[in-house]
């Protein structure tokens, strides 16, 4: 049978692996995968086993349609794991040996974030609770469908109710309006499900790690007395048993925390600037009884993050720092020129000596590590939305990361995948991919504004032909400071299937290219990093003959949405638009967004009492009547990240003076709809997208 092309549809058939983790002996990997219910227009997870050496998978959980986040208890005869299949999100035990799974927690508003005490007898994770209140459970004698029923009931009535707020951020994208909930530490016993508040009052917990002697559980929190407006994120720890929070470390804005195997320090990821969008992650050792703080990346070039945007991503927890069982280095992910890849770090440098021991032209976005030298990954590449494999790095293949001056030459070659040899642990998405005609994305670089060199690639038609011209879409990545790379997109592969050449860039702004180059475009939206757009676009065409420069289209989300908006304000080259949840007007956007005032002062150093005409002249709405490019402005209408009035504010302006404009509203949908929303509306936004470009696709000349 021969191969076909992708479809808008086939989004529906692919199987999203992740979140790998190796049980205590070595022997086992236990990883969720994530699959599209067609009937039920949703997702469902589930948990997967296999060993190690690859020789045989199975699937552990199938009651429930969300079940996450597993980790092993220390003697790897038990797994807990959070699962919606009773009682809302609770904690659940799996027997290893053999059994049905057992529930161990009975929170009104679930749990997250599990760690095992190191003595397999109490669980620590967070519960939501009413801010400077106690944790609500559900009393012993409620049945599953009593409980649903209470939920449903305080859910409707408290969106009917009027609601009353006196702090800042009260909003979140994907979760709407706040509950007044605060995420609070809380321990478990977990034979008797008996268990203790450890951290109260008005503010978040985040990132429990437990001590190995089992006495102190360490967290990350923003206690301070102004901590509605200073960011911060400082290291606490609280005894295990209850008692007093202690503060360890304030000097940097910390998250993920790992304890060293001797438990002497802690590994955390973090920086010291409070406008963290546009500063590289690094990575720290925080000695926890003498409070010193150790930078074991302050000479190495690249963020310690995976920062590669994709529409083929389900529920991806990126782990934190991963200690070897010796306390001699820390393995961490790092995205450098597109590729994320494995770094190892040892404790007793700076970074100078990092060595890269899983690379290549890949995007790995999760792994979990076994002394001596086995990492499991799950990786994807553009023409391969995700698999799980094993590796041994022991002797392997290794490489430098060293600093890039933004004028010089990246890595201009394809970079093959070390180790060589993978054990596969899954079977996601083979068939489909064997049956499909994907495109593999061919890198470019050219030098834009000021000298600097750009990464940027073109995806060739599914049924290309020498010597034929093919029209172009450039798609404009959010964030800005996240990056296009060596990933899969459903939608580039699908638009690259109806005939069209996709170019996408990395403008400066984007990760994965130093601090400079990150850091560029922050006070300067509009400026270089359009001219970067529109250069990789006069580049491509200069370099890739097929690419017809009379019929070029535009899209994007988010930043992308605005750099959209921006662009058809300040150039006529595009024969169509289409900006999706985009930002047309920063004064408002300052007072909407649910991350407005930090956003806007971190990326545009100004606010709205002070800079408003400097806000006003990064505006596009400032430039609306300079509109007459064809424009579809997508936009969900729970989007509270981006609210839908950015998008009301371009279309009136525009239509008003008489211009060609539509304006699609999605319901039901917040600001990450592309990745994570219904897929019916995921569906609906593709067809919207491409329908509209091509319906006014120009003949060829």
């Amino acid at each position: 049978m021969g191969k076909r092309t992708i479809t808008a549809e086939d989004l529906q058939n692919f199987q999203w692996p992740g979140n790998p983790n190796i049980s205590p002996d070595g022997k086992w990997v236990v990883y969720e995968r994530t699959v599209i219910n067609k009937k039920a227009d949703d997702y469902e997870t589930q948990l997967w086993l296999a060993n190690v050496d690859g020789a045989s998978s199975r699937v552990l959980t199938s009651t429930g349609t969300r079940n996450t986040s597993a980790v092993w208890a220390p003697d790897g005869r038990h797994l807990a794991f959070v699962s919606n299949r009773a009682f809302g999100w609770q904690v659940w035990l799996l027997p290893m040996e053999g059994g049905e799974p057992r529930q161990v927690t009975r929170f009104r508003y679930g749990m997250r974030s599990l760690v095992f005490s190191p003595d397999g007898k109490t669980l620590f994770g967070l519960v939501p609770v009413a801010r400077g209140g106690e944790v609500e459970v559900f009393a012993d004698d409620v049945s599953d469908k009593e409980a649903r029923e209470q939920s449903e009931k305080a859910d409707k009535d408290w969106a009917n109710q009027p609601k009353r707020y006196d702090w800042l951020y009260y909003k979140g994208d994907g979760s709407g309006l706040s509950k007044g909930h605060c995420l609070q530490l809380v321990a478990v016993d977990v034979a008797s499900g008996a268990y203790l508040q450890l951290t109260h009052g008005d503010y978040d917990v985040h990132s429990p790690a437990v001590s190995p002697d089992g006495n102190y559980v360490a967290f990350v929190s923003n206690r301070r007395e102004n901590h509605e407006v200073v960011h911060a994120s400082d290291v606490y720890r609280v005894p295990a048993k209850g008692g007093d929070v202690e503060l360890l470390c304030s000097d940097v804005i910390a998250y993920q925390l790992s304890y060293s195997p001797d438990g002497a320090s802690i590994a955390l990821y973090g920086h010291k600037d409070e406008f963290q969008s546009a500063t590289h992650t690094h990575l720290y050792i925080l000695a926890s009884d003498v409070r010193s703080l150790a930078h074991l990346t302050k000479k190495f070039p690249d963020t310690v993050q995976a920062s590669c945007l994709s529409d083929m991503r389900a529920n991806v927890q990126t782990p934190g720092p991963v200690w070897s069982q010796d306390g001699k280095f820390i393995f961490a992910l790092s995205t450098r020129e597109g590729r994320c890849e494995v770094v190892r770090f040892s404790v007793d440098d700076d970074g100078s000596e990092a060595a890269v021991v899983a690379g290549g032209d890949r995007d790995i976005y999760g792994f979990a590590f076994h002394h001596p030298s086995t990492l499991v990954l799950s990786y994807g590449t553009p023409t391969h939305p995700g698999k799980i494999v094993v590796v041994d790095i022991a002797g392997g293949e290794t490489a430098s990361r060293v600093f890039r001056d933004v004028k010089e030459p990246m890595t201009e070659r394809r970079v093959p995948f070390f180790p060589e040899r993978e054990v596969r642990l899954d079977d996601c998405n083979d068939a489909i991919v064997e049956e499909l005609i994907l495109t593999e994305p061919e890198p470019f670089w050219y030098t834009s504004a000021e000298g600097w060199r750009v990464q940027g690639w073109v995806l060739k038609p599914a049924h290309f032909e020498e010597g034929k011209k093919y029209p172009v879409i450039v798609e404009v990545h959010g964030g800005p400071q996240l990056n296009y790379g060596y990933a899969m997109f459903h939608e580039m592969q699908w638009f690259a299937a109806q005939g069209y050449a996709i170019v996408f860039v990395n403008p400066r702004g984007s990760m994965s290219y130093g601090q400079e180059f990150v850091n560029a475009v922050r006070h300067h939206y509009g400026e270089n990093d359009a001219a970067d757009v529109l250069h990789g676009l006069d580049a491509a065409l200069e370099q890739f003959d097929f690419l017809d420069g009379n019929r070029v289209a535009l899209t994007g989300g988010s930043y992308g949405g605005f750099m959209t908006n921006w662009l058809v304000g300040h150039t006529d080259r595009f024969f169509a638009a289409v900006s999706q949840r985009s930002i047309s007007n920063w004064i408002s956007f300052y007072g909407v967004s649910d991350i407005g005032p930090l956003f806007v002062e971190a990326q545009h150093g100004c606010d709205i009492y002070n800079d408003v005409e400097k806000l006003w002249d990064i505006s596009p709405l400032k430039y609306a009547a300079n509109v007459t490019t064809p424009l579809l402005l997508i936009h969900s209408e729970n989007d509270l990240r981006c609210p839908i009035e950015q998008a009301e504010q371009f279309y009136t302006a525009i239509k008003r003076r008489g211009g060609e404009v539509e304006l699609f509203r999605i319901p039901n949908a917040s600001h990450g709809l592309s990745r994570d929303g219904k897929p019916s509306l995921r569906l609906e936004r593709l067809k919207a997208i491409f329908h509209y470009i091509h319906e006014r696709l120009p003949q060829a000349q």
